[in-house]
């Protein structure tokens, strides 16, 4: 059938028989997507006189939605959490909730899952006895240099410590530390590297500078603790790796970097739907293009960019070897939207290669996980 165009838009235009028009209401494409699900402290200590209170952090992308959730217990008992938006930005939010551990709370690993616009997502955490735990930190985080242009090496480094007195702190060789980073206007820290430490507790990483935004070093306490010991250079450190004990995780203080770079920054919002089913199902891709703006003597806004072409991109093994699997080009309010089949478990994600550097950059969207059953 030949579908003509101005016929469709004369019918689409048809009187109600009220002799009012037929009013068509635009079609809400981009979903909410959890983006990051985050607990502090973890391990969560418990056996001393007071309770502890332990901090859930979720930031979420896509249209406002309230979150919910609730934490699993070692013995699948379940307990509500109420959570409560804190803070918003063009295009995430972050919300938290706050739950008290007593010194009877049951040991072990427990599941905070959390819920927003029909998705849901889950994270495990240990709840263990003070005993024998201790604390430990990360001091001295920089960045250098300072600002950094863009596509330069960019050093990050910071030293990580154990509590080794009462008032006394020591270096933590041997131990994976973690590198995140938010962009600005964003909320959810992402993984960019790990490093371990030397001998000192010391820890150096030289990254790409790709745009500006907040750095932040991660330890994530005993998780890792028997393949920490395995990257040990000798037996005498390996020893002092185990003598160090079980510790607590820690995070560095957000370190802002400045990155120079010609053109205006541009952003991808983008959601993936459904996110599990049988393969070769067809999946909805959507999403906007954005470009920072800003006005001589106003405040820095966020555009919709159209008729930009952006690329799908599939890789089915999550290791990099990752393929074109569709185009767009946005509409006049910047959105895109692709039906593509899922072959496999893999991550996708979108791409926007500008051909004109020099009055906007290049960008990619979050990536998106979808899996096969």
């Amino acid at each position: 059938m030949t579908i003509i165009p101005h016929l469709l838009a004369r019918l689409l235009r048809r009187p109600r028989g009220d002799g009012a028009p037929t009013k068509i209401e635009p079609v809400e494409t981009e979903s909410v997507e959890i983006e990051s699900v985050e607990v502090d402290p973890d391990p969560v200590p418990i056996g001393g006189e007071d309770q502890v209170v332990a901090t859930f952090e979720v930031v979420t992308s896509g249209p406002s939605a309230e979150v919910t959730g609730e934490l699993v217990a070692p013995d699948e008992s379940r307990a509500e959490l109420r959570f409560e938006r804190e803070e918003r930005t063009a295009f995430e939010e972050r919300w938290r909730s706050r739950h008290a551990f007593g010194r009877d709370a049951a040991a072990g690993t427990w599941r905070v899952v959390v819920g927003a616009g029909g998705g849901t997502e889950e994270r495990e955490f240990e709840v263990r006895a003070e005993e024998g735990l201790r604390r430990s930190r990360i001091d001295g985080f920089e960045l250098f240099p300072d600002p950094v242009d863009e596509g330069s090496p960019l050093t990050v480094s910071g030293l990580l410590e154990v509590v080794t007195g009462k008032e006394d702190w020591g270096g933590l060789p041997g131990r994976t530390v973690a590198l995140l980073f938010r962009p600005d206007d964003m909320l959810a820290r992402r993984e960019v590297a790990r490093v371990v430490t030397d001998r000192s507790g010391r820890f150096d990483a030289t990254v790409t500078a790709t745009e500006s935004g907040f750095w932040s070093a991660e330890f994530r306490g005993d998780a890792g603790e028997a393949g920490e010991a395995g990257e040990a250079r000798d037996f005498k450190e390996l020893r002092e790796v185990r003598d160090a004990g079980r510790v607590t995780a820690a995070r560095s203080a957000e370190v802002h970097s400045a990155v120079s770079a010609a053109g205006a920054q541009t952003r991808i919002t983008y959601s993936a739907n459904p996110k599990s089913g049988r393969p070769n199902r067809k999946a909805t891709h959507a999403g906007t293009l954005f470009v920072r703006v800003q006005p001589a003597g106003q405040p820095a806004r966020w555009d919709p960019l159209p008729q930009q072409r952006v690329r799908l991109w599939f890789d089915p093994s999550g290791t990099g070897a990752d393929a074109v699997k569709g185009t767009a080009t946005t509409g006049s309010d910047g959105r895109f939207t692709l039906r593509k089949k899922v072959p496999s478990t893999g991550e996708w994600q979108v791409r926007f290669d500008s051909q004109a550097p020099s009055q906007r950059r290049s960008c990619k969207s979050p990536v998106r996980r979808l899996t096969v059953s």
